[in-house]
């Protein structure tokens, strides 16, 4: 089985920026005709969840993905596979229930175990993309069925440019969904996309926008944001100190190191009540992947440029500054994590890199005096 797996590859890369909707469905319209189960990977704002929804036909009978932050993989299955796959049964498991002595078993199919495979191998294990895609074309060849991965690309400032204003159509995307669901009967475990939820989960109907208490990961959940063209990284972190000092709130903007320079590569953005400083300014930003990692714990999440990332958020509340939280997305996501407080006072995950901004605030300070 580890020789099978070691094949699955990706076998197709399409950069969305050169087709439009239309067209890239088109494609995958063909390719979902040539081999029964597509999985479809690739950055945020590639256009994975978009485009499978405008490919979905007759054709489908099934469209999954993980639910965790980053890329998630989008998984399409031809209707008649998975009514192969769902009269395939591959497991009786016993049921703590017992019927005049006699215990009652529950049936898996092998439909079941690809959708079980997806929660645990994405969104509970964290083991990347082409690990779960390996465990799926796993399940599926032993019954004949083959699996394909496609990466949707796109052009790295349309890229930002998608994941900034997805919220704008998040709505109508889901509904389309839910309607193509309901046309060609079509199974799916896709709860949200960044923007809009489906409200009636049970009977996956009508949609609607995230509630005011829940973090949506889109420029919805900033209070605003501040340009930082022309700014230099003093500037930038003087902002966050007076923010710190005069809103009580949280903000924050990312640096991109590459090749012994730095360069500020987001804007400045400063928390709404809810929202999450650091993972939505990775999400929105640059855009993560979840590649895989040892064991699933060091950098689970990797992005698709070259470079280190480092995110810089202002502190606020008590406790130490760099936080548990902070060090652990450091690890996750293979970046630095720096963290000022309201004094000036600074700490990050990388010693160097707080040593070089203890000395850039205080030759500001200096040259102010």
């Amino acid at each position: 089985m580890h020789k099978e797996m070691a094949k699955m590859e990706i076998s197709e890369t399409i950069n969305t920026s050169r087709y439009s909707k239309q067209e890239v469905a088109e494609i995958l319209k063909d390719r979902l005709s040539e081999t029964a189960i597509l999985i479809l990977v690739g950055p945020q704002g590639g256009g994975k969840t978009t485009i499978a929804i405008e490919s979905l036909d007759e054709n489908t009978g099934a469209i999954f993905e993980g639910r965790v932050r980053a890329a998630q993989p989008v998984i399409m299955i031809r209707r008649d596979a998975v009514k192969k796959l769902k009269n395939i049964v591959v497991e009786r498991r016993p049921l703590p229930i017992y019927e005049e002595d006699r215990q009652l078993y529950t049936e898996v199919t092998a439909y079941d175990a690809i959708r079980t495979t997806i929660e645990n191998i994405f969104d509970i294990l964290e083991l990347g993309e082409i690990e779960l895609a390996n465990k799926i074309s796993s399940i599926a060849k032993e019954h004949g069925i083959d699996t394909r991965i496609i990466e949707l690309i796109a052009e790295p400032d349309e890229l930002c440019i998608r994941r900034k204003y997805r919220k704008d159509d998040a709505r109508a995307r889901l509904s389309t969904l839910i309607d193509k669901e309901k046309k060609y009967h079509i199974d799916s475990n896709i709860l949200s996309i960044q923007g809009a939820k489906i409200l009636d989960i049970i009977h996956r109907d009508k949609v609607g926008a995230f509630s005011d208490d829940e973090i949506s990961r889109t420029i919805d959940d900033f209070d605003r944001t501040i340009q930082t063209d022309g700014k230099t990284i003093a500037e930038c972190l003087n902002i966050l100190i007076q923010t710190s000092k005069q809103e009580k709130g949280e903000a924050g903007f990312l640096v991109l190191h590459k090749h012994k320079h730095e360069q500020i590569i987001s804007d400045i953005i400063i928390a709404g009540e809810h929202s999450t400083v650091g993972v939505t300014l990775l999400e929105v930003y640059v855009g993560f992947r979840q590649k895989g990692g040892i064991l699933g714990i060091q950098e689970v999440y990797k992005p698709d440029i070259v470079g280190v990332i480092e995110v810089i958020h202002s502190h606020h509340g008590d406790g130490e500054l760099l936080s548990t939280e902070d060090r652990g997305a450091a690890g996750r996501f293979g970046i630095i994590v720096t963290v000022i407080g309201a004094n000036g006072s600074i700490d990050s995950t990388h010693y160097p890199r707080k040593k070089t901004l203890q000395r850039i605030m205080y030759e500001e300070q200096k040259a102010k005096r």
